[in-house]
């Protein structure tokens, strides 16, 4: 990728898709049937907090890998128009 990178803070669908995963992994809204429901032993409400917590993970790896402008990518980036 070599577009400009602006500060995740000021991406509005940065924000949304954070907001959804952070729904997914929040328990207190889960019908209390999931609890009954079992997927190989384990309650379908935990089944859904591991596949969220694991989405909000790997987002956040690429939010930081791809959006977020570190102090060194400025500086390597002043050295090159530098030279």
């Amino acid at each position: 990728m070599n577009q400009t990178r602006k500060e995740p803070i000021k991406n509005g669908k940065l924000w949304i898709v954070f907001g959804v995963l952070f729904a997914m992994i929040t328990p207190w809204y889960f019908p209390e049937s999931f609890g009954e429901i079992l997927i190989y032993g384990i309650p379908l409400w935990a089944v859904i907090i591991i596949i969220g917590s694991m989405l909000l993970s790997a987002f956040l790896s690429y939010v930081l890998k791809y959006h977020w402008m570190l102090e060194e990518e400025k500086e390597e980036a002043e050295q090159k128009g530098a030279k």
